[in-house]
């Protein structure tokens, strides 16, 4: 009787599934829908080209021997009175002298965490604000390429943590973590071999500690001089014979300009007066520069000179630099071309998949690209939207088809 019962469900759920089968076939046709999602995508159309640099720079001078040991960041501002180098008799004595300027600093630090030992936790919301606006910036820095506001923003980071900890009563104080800090401080200056020579900047300005024979030459006034066979030449030789004892420069006002020869045709239309956007070797950062002047120099090129007020680390490394005019921005949906089709209307558009069904949604193309396309992100519901499933691949795709 069992088997008999069994034998039946059996054959029951056999007939089930062949009409489903078919049910499948009929409806799909017994094909394969392939899908990719629609995503947010900027695309920038870039000219490159090579610049040289032309900055108002003084040389900052420093006699001795030993080794030298840079204090500031290329492009960071200092006072007349900032110790941009130092001198020290070898290599470890300059890695001692990190070292223990990196534990006087973890001293502060924790020093400042303590005086909030005994307050109440009023100061919590303040402190956890500080902990996520100095992560944001690190993460700016960083994207930004300036590592050395990204350390600063370390250390700020490592103080709200510590005055969360204290705050939260995780933690009664630094005191033995302070002794040990101290304790290695004074066996590393134990260490250090000699007197080190400081080198001051000796007027204001903005830093860079390298020196390439052009200072003199290529200043930001000399821009109605710059011919193309002059810029070609610094191009093949940035570097000539530098002054000697000279261990760094400044920059003595944040302005500064580019001179490079570039074909017409490639900014056409871009004439002095004008302003363009620019992107300075790898950096993601853009910069607004204002044409200055334009120059025909035969062979359908001319040279342009570009000025900009914007001083960072990206653009004080070096005498020339690979740069990239953004000519053409492009953002939306980026789609795959293959998945571009015409509705029965004559509508450019494409099918996604919405339930068990396909529909159709229009597309405005804003950019053509080898393999894809970005389109305008429109509000209306006829249009396509971000994240939906696109259909790449189906054959005799129409509105409303149900899908397996």
């Amino acid at each position: 009787m069992n088997s008999r019962w069994t034998a039946a469900i059996i054959a029951v759920l056999s007939v089930f599934v062949i009409l489903i089968a078919v049910g499948q076939a009929c409806f799909t046709g017994g094909e394969k829908i392939t899908t990719e999602t629609a995503y947010a995508y900027g695309l920038d159309e870039e000219v490159p080209f090579d610049g040289v640099y032309l900055r108002d720079e003084k040389l900052i001078f420093g006699s001795g021997t030993g080794v030298l040991s840079y204090e500031c960041e290329d492009g960071s501002k200092v006072g007349k009175s900032t110790v941009v180098a130092r001198r020290c008799r070898s290599d470890s004595d300059i890695a001692y002298r990190r070292e223990i300027e990196a534990l006087q600093r973890q001293v502060e630090v924790l020093t400042n965490a303590e005086k909030l030992i005994g307050t109440d936790s009023s100061q919590l919301e303040a402190i956890s604000a500080q902990i996520n606006e100095s992560h944001s910036q690190i993460v700016s820095c960083i994207m930004d390429g300036d590592y050395s506001a990204a350390q600063e923003c370390q250390s700020s980071l490592l103080e709200a943590l510590c005055k969360r900890e204290i705050t939260l009563k995780e933690c009664s104080g630094y005191a033995d973590k302070k002794a040990a800090i101290q304790q290695r401080i004074s066996e590393l200056n134990s260490m250090i071999s000699g007197e080190v020579q400081d080198i001051t900047a000796g007027e204001a300005g903005y830093f860079i500690s390298s020196v390439d024979g052009y200072e003199s030459e290529l200043t930001f006034d000399s821009a109605k001089n710059m011919t193309a066979e002059r810029i070609m030449e610094i191009i093949a030789n940035p570097q000539k014979i530098a002054d000697n004892g000279a261990v760094g420069k400044l920059i003595a006002d944040y302005h500064w300009r580019v001179a490079a020869v570039i074909p017409n045709e490639n900014l056409f239309g871009v004439n002095a007066g004008s302003t363009v956007t620019i992107r300075v070797g790898s950096s993601l950062q853009m910069l607004d520069m204002s044409v200055i002047s334009v120059t025909p120099c035969g062979d359908g090129k001319s040279v342009y000179v570009f000025e900009s007020d914007r001083l960072n680390s990206a653009v004080t490394a070096g005498r020339i630099a690979r740069f990239k005019i953004v000519v053409n921005s492009y953002g939306g949906l980026r789609v795959p071309r293959k998945a571009l089709r015409y509705n029965d209307e004559d509508e450019r558009g494409v099918y996604i998949v919405r339930g068990q069904s396909v529909a159709f949604r229009k597309v405005d193309v804003v950019y053509w690209g080898a393999d894809y396309i970005i389109v305008e992100q429109n509000p209306d519901d006829e249009y396509l939207k971000l994240y939906d499933r696109v259909v790449t691949d189906g054959k005799e795709l129409y509105d409303g088809k149900l899908i397996g």
